[in-house]
Parts: structure tokens; C-alpha cells; sequence
């Protein structure tokens, strides 16, 4: 039997960059690599069909693996800060988080950022995937977020120690920033992830805090680019946002009450915008007693904010990317990846077209080892491919429904699509509560309630 060459597949392109789709395409696969991209009828004839194994398969779309550029695969879909904290021991995190890559790839995320890991998870699990040893995207991972006593992360009490499983370190100085860099840097982190904001956004004062200073937003982005190394940072504050795009930041979290100084900070440094607006509506749609009362009301505010800041970013020409946040448990892995283009297109007034590109090509600038070898179907770029039915440039929504894709490819491979058994959660995995609420006693009913 005469051995294939590779894979010829035919079908609407959908290349990832800005330009339209190509009707009756055709994408030749030779090894992990794409050979040929074009029109079927400019096929070279040295492409012989019958050499190939032939996809051709009627109304399918041929388009970019999707880049997720906001993860967090070490969390484990944690239900509580002191979850993620706490609890579960750091060798069966790392279990976990090789067991919840598949599910990620096999979403049709080919590609992935991670934002911050506990201990030194996030390295481990993608030096794992890309020696051959497990399966899942190719990530380019952050070491444990920087924080101080402002920051996101410090969020326990202060008369207990900083919890090692916390996914940050404590800095108190200008030297702790520089050693917290240098140190991540020699464990292999691929970028620097820094807490500039905290999330107490129920209170009205901290829309406008900054954990850190700008002149030390700028230590930390000057160290981390001498070393080779990209930098983002969580900032959904005015003064967090601004401040980091001034400073340089390659890459701002969230920046829901950005405004015009932090658009042209971000246009005058080069820095891109990744959302996250998926984690935010998810924490909307779930039951408010599940979520909070108020803290519904927050998330509530900060999406209509970030829908008329970052639309009018965007209309600057900030380039905005998609991720997820998946790894807590409002966005489970395998889940939502392909969402926030819907939001994108909803809620910022993107073209599918637009929010597909900021799901693939456009997020490969935060992929320091192999942005440029993915996230476009082009020749000589890895084919990490997806086939998907129907026309995703027209309705966007056909990337949240992987099990309907025809193909998943990485490195020019169909990927097994088989899913993972389910898992059952370890005791050690739960922050221990009685209710979730008080069950308060009425006098003339003489019965209990829960009160939320």
C-alpha cells in the first residue's frame, strides 16, 4: 500500500488575518508543516490528489487552530481563592492540569497563553506537551503573578503566611521585583505576569487604584525585556491600565476603565488589550446567589464600562485578543474558549471576521517561542489546523460547538477526539462549608430559611 505524502484539504479558507475568506480553497499538509495554500484551481500539479490523503467535504471552513491568550491551567477549575490556595497537593495539581490539557485541545486550542501558575505547574505541563510526553496546546506560560499587599493575590489575612500554593509572590521591594523577575526567568517562564490591580471593584474608590507605582511598573517591564522576556499585567483599574501602558506593558489584562491617556499609552508602546469579558458574563449568567447580589452588580458595571472603553480602543487601534480565563470554575476547560469572539462581536461591534483574528493570528504576539509559526494558514507555518462546518466568518458561534468539528490538527495531525473519562474530586479539592448562607429561624412560621 502506497504511503500518503500528507493531507490535501479543500474548503473555504478562513486564514486568520483580516483577509476574506477564499471560496473553494485547497491546504496541503506535508509532515507538521503546511506546504501550499491557495485557490483548487491554482493547485500545482505536482500536488497529486491521489498522493494525499483527501478531506473534501461540502460547506466545511479550514481555519487556524485557535490561540486562547488568557489561561490558567495549573487552577484546576478551583470553586475559591482558598481553593486554589490552599488545598490539593502540588503533585496532584499537576496531574490535573496534564488531564485538563486534552480537554483544551481538544476545544480546538491549539495554542495558549497562561497568566500565572501555582508553583511551577504551568512550566512543567507545557515542557510535558511539547516533548511528546501528553497531549494539549502549545503554551507559552507566566510564572506565579507579582503581586504586593495591593495586589490581586494578597488576599489573606496578614498575621498568616503568604500560602506557598498561592499562584504569586509577595514582593515588599524595589529589589524584591528585580529578584522575583530574574528568579522566574531561571525557572524557564516564557513571560512576567504582574498583579496591577485588586478586584475589590464593590467599592467605588478602588476603580481607580494601582498596586503598583509607575516607576515601578517600569522596573518590572524594563528587567523582564532585558532578559528576553515578554510581560502582562492584570490591570482592570483606570490608574492600573494606564500606568502599565505607559510603562510598556506587551500585554494589558482586562483594562475595563481604560481611558483616552491609557488608548494612547497603549497605541505609543505597541501594547495589546486582552479582555477576558467571557469570565465576567459567565459570573453574570450563573445564579446571583451562587455569585453574590453585589458582586453581580460589580461584574454588571464593569462589562457596560469595558464595552465602551475597549470598543473605543479598539476603534483606535489597540489590538484587542481573545482568552478565556479558563481554570476557574465559572469557565471549566474545553468549555468557553471560543466565546469572547461572540462577545467580541456582540458587545464591542467586531465583524466575526475581526474576532476570529483576534483569537488566532492576532494573539500570536504574546507566543514568544512560536508566534510566528502559528495562528495563520499559511505556507511554511505549523498546521495546526481546524475543519469546521459551516462558514464561522458569517456565524461566529459554530466555534463554541467543537464536537461538530470535522478535524482538529497540531503539527499536522488529526488529534484523538476521544474525551477524557471523568474525574472525580478529591476531598482535599473543597474549601469545607456547611451553606452557603445563613439558615435563619422565623419566629411565626416557626420554620428556617436560607438567607444568602
Amino acid at each position: 500500500m502506497k504511503q500518503s505524502k500528507g493531507y490535501l484539504l479543500k474548503g473555504r479558507i478562513i486564514d486568520g488575518s483580516l483577509n476574506p475568506p477564499v471560496e473553494d480553497g485547497a491546504v496541503v499538509v506535508e509532515g507538521e508543516r503546511i506546504s501550499w495554500v491557495g485557490k483548487t484551481q491554482d493547485l500545482p500539479a505536482h500536488y497529486n490528489e491521489n498522493e494525499y490523503t483527501l478531506i473534501d467535504l461540502p460547506g466545511r471552513s479550514i481555519m487556524p487552530g485557535l490561540i486562547d491568550g488568557h489561561t490558567h491551567i495549573s487552577f484546576g477549575e478551583s470553586r475559591s481563592e482558598e481553593e486554589n490556595a490552599l488545598y490539593t497537593p502540588v503533585e496532584f495539581r499537576t496531574a490535573k492540569a496534564l488531564y485538563y490539557s486534552k480537554k483544551v485541545l481538544q476545544a480546538g486550542v491549539t495554542s495558549a497563553f497562561d497568566a500565572a501558575t501555582s508553583y511551577n505547574i504551568a512550566q512543567a505541563v507545557r515542557d510535558a506537551i511539547d516533548t511528546g510526553m501528553f497531549p494539549g496546546p502549545r503554551f507559552t506560560v507566566s510564572g506565579k503573578q507579582i503581586t504586593n499587599h495591593q495586589g490581586l493575590e494578597d488576599s489573606f489575612p496578614s498575621n498568616m503566611e503568604f500560602p506557598p500554593g498561592q499562584s504569586a509572590v509577595l514582593v515588599k521591594t524595589h529589589s524584591d521585583l528585580v529578584e522575583a523577575i530574574r528568579l522566574q526567568v531561571k525557572d524557564e517562564v516564557d513571560a512576567i505576569k504582574v498583579s496591577g490591580s485588586n478586584d475589590n471593584l464593590i467599592t467605588p474608590d478602588a476603580l481607580g487604584a494601582s498596586a503598583f507605582t509607575y516607576e515601578e511598573l517600569k522596573i518590572i517591564v524594563d528587567e523582564t525585556h532585558r532578559l528576553g522576556k515578554v510581560c502582562s499585567v492584570h490591570a482592570r483599574s483606570r490608574d492600573s491600565a494606564v500606568d502599565s501602558a505607559r510603562a510598556g506593558f506587551d500585554q494589558i489584562y482586562h483594562a475595563s476603565y481604560i481611558d483616552d491617556a491609557g488608548i494612547e499609552a497603549c497605541l505609543k508602546n505597541n501594547c495589546i488589550i486582552t479582555p477576558t469579558l467571557t469570565l465576567l458574563v459567565n459570573l453574570i449568567e450563573a445564579s446571583p446567589a451562587q455569585a453574590g447580589a453585589s458582586s453581580n452588580a460589580a461584574f454588571q458595571r464593569e462589562v457596560e464600562a469595558a464595552t465602551v472603553n475597549l470598543r473605543k480602543a479598539f476603534d483606535a487601534g489597540v489590538p484587542i485578543i481573545a482568552g478565556s480565563e479558563s481554570g476557574w470554575s465559572p469557565v471549566p476547560y474545553g468549555q468557553w474558549h471560543a466565546r469572547e469572539m461572540e462577545l467580541f462581536v456582540n458587545l464591542l461591534g467586531m465583524t466575526p471576521l475581526q474576532a476570529i483574528h483576534s483569537n488566532t493570528l492576532a494573539a500570536t504576539r504574546m507566543l514568544a517561542r512560536h508566534g510566528h509559526e502559528v495562528g495563520k494558514v499559511e505556507a511554511g507555518r505549523l498546521a495546526d489546523l481546524l475543519v469546521v462546518p459551516g462558514n464561522p466568518s458569517q456565524d461566529i458561534k459554530i466555534l463554541q460547538r467543537p464536537t461538530q468539528f470535522d478535524y482538529i490538527f497540531k503539527g499536522g495531525q488529526p488529534i484523538d477526539r476521544t474525551p477524557p473519562a471523568p474525574r472525580q474530586r478529591k476531598w482535599y479539592e473543597r474549601t469545607k462549608t456547611f451553606l452557603a448562607g445563613l439558615y435563619e429561624f422565623d419566629e411565626e412560621s416557626g420554620r428556617g430559611w436560607l438567607v444568602q
